[in-house]
């Protein structure tokens, strides 16, 4: 009986612990605080395919992110959204309009799908598979009259026509013509012709038809392109042509039909062109783009007459990007009045503008948003009025005169600044065009996001609201690998913030830097003339208060940026250390610069670890953030003792995935130490395979993984601790390290896939850590560390109970109010950035993907903020209120003494 009542008593607790837990966990918003301190833009990514709708008022779009979306013309905003299947399955291959309102598309793989979507509203019209046989490669798609085509082509033999039924998806016929001059890459298809170019002819066959004979037009010039005519009524191409030397002409040309003549005409070279022609064939015309200095030139000339049509004429500044727009649809309100034309386009850089044929620019998206690479928050300068009160203190040597003058100047600006507030007069002195809200707030809570994308493209964005403050785009660079580094913030006045971006050069392959101020965006270019393997920040600063970057090359030789660092570097070589590994040979090597000379920084290897590439790959190398501040060296037990943490900044954790003929996939993680490559830990997962998302901070590391065995997503939780006795309370040391530490290791079930995890992050590093976890869901959920705490046991006692460890449960809860960003959706999450903010109860949080999402978390809750309901006024008159009744009773007091005195 004693037994079965203490199991009764326990199972109650064990439910208490969880419900408190979940409850201490949530960190839910009111309604009425939704958008308040959040924001959420949407995109598509970019551009793949366009055309402008029947009605003129959308624009339908599948990009490179499978997306198939609708743009409202007038404003540019997204009027529906369709976001397909990951790559391979999503990847889309075709869209064309129907004969109906709908748009078609053509995505997938081994087995493509044809989907078709209402330009309306993109509800689902239907949805068919196409026979796995098709050989994609050589396919050329094209719709016509509620058939869909499939046109095969065999180089130099014949090309394969497959007839489906655009609605029911059944096979309704299958021919081939022969087609000797017929090559994939020297074929395009306009209207329902195939028309290929070989030397100097073009010939043509109409696939739709089972027994259509070819037409053969020879030009007498030999043809190096072409590309197809997607408007008008005509069928036809754009063709380049070889001249003297490496020069190429350029000519549209219109097939027959119907007894109709060739339209023949020049198009102007290194231009963006577009066909319009009328039903009747009475009139073609060509609208060409024109990029010079900056200035782009809309052209429309008369195919008939050669002559420009000056009223759709124009030219207009063009800023957006740097190199000459893409025409994708033009759009015209009327056929006879080509004034009232609009030009969708989009660019290199990835974006989507939709031009006015009389020059204006009506809107644009930047969809290179959506493919960030990396973030980083800086904080934002003071204002020029605080910047000068700052001043005053920092000048102790200009005297008692001095410094006193200084003071009046710097009232004297506080007093007309609260003139200037009482009165709403703004600044005269303010220079036109520049914002004057970009300054730092009380509370740190303003800052700038500088994002640098795969397009090549630099952003600046306001938190507060997402807006574009500045952007700038680097040309001829590789964006495949990309590193930020921030050299100096705006707290170190009066010289200005810079960062640095590491990239390399797509012609030569070597490493470029481009520094630049993060408040501004005027940056410079740098081209290095090596290629950088390993590149790293100093924790120190020069006299400038700048933090130098070292570049380790190819050939193991070290540089520094800027180079008037090299003392500064040197004087710190002895304690500095740095590690290259290469994913091919799976190798990892460790340096130091211990032998460096005053005149030239040298590396010399100290360690390698070599993971044999036959058995098993290199995923991923996890460090710890060079800003990570660790307010608690222990942890305190529920016997008053302490477990101190194992906290070694030179920690890595290593991601291996393996093979085994057993359990085919295993996952391997090891913990290095970058200084003497000593393995810390390791750990093998049998069946765990990719994704895998790693965090490592403070004497943690968290990762997720997809279990074979299982076919679920398992958490693991490792923490170390160095025992009850801290070695080495003053500084970490990785050459005298003690023995090695205790870990401490648990698993848990995560009921969902993850796409991307980050801990939260605070200025001090008092706030509690939580796991902001991106999930496949489009869901954020803000995970405390207390749920995949590995000292959860499954039997608490007292002793844990009172440090605040709850019962182990392998299942995680994913409850709705610990979702930051409650009802919308985040899909294709790639990341999540954390930064500090003034408050150290306070995290801001950006999440990007093909969106972006801001908001603020409090782990802790904001125990340095008074809530919104505190009321001052309550307060003061309480404070009046017992400062007159103390003075009262102390006056009652006195005089009952005196008269008790005098009795």
């Amino acid at each position: 009986m004693m037994t079965k009542g203490r199991i009764m008593f326990v199972l109650p607790l064990q439910v208490f612990f969880i419900f408190l837990g979940i409850i201490t966990g949530s960190n839910c918003i009111y309604e009425d605080q939704v958008g308040k301190f959040d924001w959420h833009q949407s995109y598509i990514g970019a551009l793949k395919f366009a055309y402008g709708d029947a009605s003129g008022k959308r624009g339908i779009v599948a990009t490179e992110s499978n997306v198939v979306a609708a743009l409202n013309l007038k404003t540019g905003n997204i009027l529906w959204r369709q976001i397909l299947e990951k790559e391979p399955l999503g990847k889309i291959l075709y869209l064309s309009p129907s004969s109906g309102s709908e748009a078609v598309v053509v995505s997938g793989g081994s087995k493509p799908l044809v989907r078709a979507f209402d330009t309306i509203n993109g509800a689902l019209g239907f949805e068919w598979p196409l026979p796995g046989e098709l050989n994609l490669d050589k396919v050329i798609w094209a719709i016509s009259t509620d058939k869909l085509y499939a046109v095969s082509v065999n180089n130099g033999v014949d090309f394969v026509v497959n007839q489906f039924s655009l609605r029911s998806g059944s096979q309704t016929g299958k021919w081939q013509h022969n087609a000797p001059w017929a090559h994939k890459s020297k074929c395009v298809i306009s209207r329902d012709l195939v028309i290929c170019y070989s030397g100097k002819e073009i010939h043509s066959v109409r696939f739709s038809q089972k027994d259509a004979k070819a037409f053969t037009l020879e030009l007498h010039q030999q043809i190096v392109n072409i590309r197809s005519v997607k408007s008008g009524e005509k069928p036809g191409v754009f063709l380049d042509f070889a001249e003297n030397g490496s020069e190429q002409s350029h000519q549209v040309v219109l097939l027959p039909e119907q007894g109709q003549s060739i339209v023949k005409c020049k198009l102007m070279p290194y231009s963006a062109h577009w066909v319009l022609s009328d039903p009747n064939h009475e009139a073609v015309s060509v609208v060409q783009l024109i990029l010079k200095n900056k200035v782009l030139e809309v052209v429309t000339t008369d195919c008939m007459s050669g002559k420009k049509i000056e009223e759709s004429s124009s030219a207009f500044p063009f800023t957006i990007s740097a190199s000459l727009p893409q025409l994708e649809d033009v759009i015209c309100g009327s056929r006879n009045d080509l004034s009232l034309c609009r030009l969708l386009v989009h660019t290199e850089e990835e974006s989507i503008a939709l031009l006015h044929s009389s020059g204006k620019q009506l809107w644009v998206r930047e969809e290179s948003l959506a493919s960030i690479s990396v973030v980083e928050m800086m904080d934002l300068p003071v204002s020029d009025k605080d910047a000068a009160i700052e001043k005053e203190f920092d000048n102790k040597e200009a005297g008692l005169l001095g410094m006193f003058g200084r003071r009046l100047v710097s009232q004297t600006l506080q007093f007309q600044q609260l003139l200037q507030t009482v009165f709403g007069i703004s600044d005269p002195i303010q220079p036109a065009g520049q914002r004057t809200d970009l300054v730092r707030d009380d509370f740190g809570l303003h800052k700038m996001i500088v994002v640098a994308t795969k397009a090549g493209k630099l952003f600046g964005l306001d938190n507060l609201n997402g807006e574009i403050v500045w952007q700038k785009m680097l040309t001829n660079v590789d964006t495949s690998s990309m590193q930020l580094f921030v050299q100096r913030t705006t707290r170190h006045g009066p010289y200005p913030a810079q960062c640095s971006l590491l990239l390399k050069d797509k012609v030569s392959n070597e490493s470029v830097l481009y520094t630049f101020d993060p408040i501004t965006g005027v940056g410079l270019k740098k081209n290095l003339g090596y290629r950088v393997l390993q590149a790293m920040l100093l924790s120190v600063m020069d006299e400038e208060s700048l933090r130098p970057i070292l570049l380790l090359d190819s050939e193991e030789k070290v540089y520094i940026e800027p180079q008037t660092a090299i003392s500064l570097a040197d004087s710190f070589a002895a304690s500095t250390y740095m590690y290259v590994a290469n994913t091919d040979t799976g190798i990892m090597n460790g340096y130091t610069l211990a032998q460096s000379t005053g005149e030239r920084l040298v590396a010399s290897k100290v360690w390698d670890v070599v993971f044999n590439p036959e058995t098993q790959t290199l995923v991923n190398i996890v460090g710890k953030s060079p800003q990570e501040r660790v307010h608690s060296q222990g942890r305190v037990l529920g016997d008053r003792s302490v477990l101190y943490k194992y906290v070694n900044p030179n920690l890595i954790a290593v991601v291996t995935q393996g093979t085994d003929p057993l359990h085919k996939y295993v996952l391997n993680v090891y913990l290095l130490d970058a200084v003497s490559g000593a393995v810390i830990f390791s750990i093998s997962h049998k069946r765990a395979r990719e994704p895998i998302h790693l965090v490592h901070t403070e004497n943690w590391v968290v990762y997720t993984y997809f279990s074979e065995k299982w076919r679920r997503t398992e958490i693991t939780a490792i923490e170390l601790y160095e025992g009850k006795t801290q070695s080495n309370s003053g500084a970490f040391s990785s050459l005298l390290s003690p023995v090695n530490p205790l870990v401490e290791r648990q698993s848990y079930i995560l009921p969902a896939m993850v796409q991307s995890m980050t801990p939260t992050v605070t200025e001090k590093g008092i706030t509690s850590r939580h796991l902001l976890v991106g999930l496949a869901s489009g869901a954020v959920l803000e995970l405390p560390w207390m749920f995949v705490d590995p000292r959860r046991p499954v039997t608490v006692t007292p002793e844990m109970r009172e440090e605040g460890v709850i019962p182990y449960m392998p299942e995680l809860p994913i409850p709705t109010e610990s979702i930051i960003n409650y009802n919308k959706s985040l899909p294709q999450i790639n990341g999540i950035h954390a930064a500090p903010s003034g408050l150290e109860s306070t995290s801001l949080v950006l999440v990007y993907g093909l969106d972006l999402f801001y908001t603020r978390v409090a782990p802790s809750k904001t125990f340095d903020v008074l809530k919104e309901d505190f009321d001052p006024f309550l307060i003061s008159m309480v404070l009046v209120g017992l400062g007159l009744a103390s003075y009262t009773t102390k006056r009652l007091a006195s005089r009952k003494a005196l008269k008790q005195a005098w009795k």
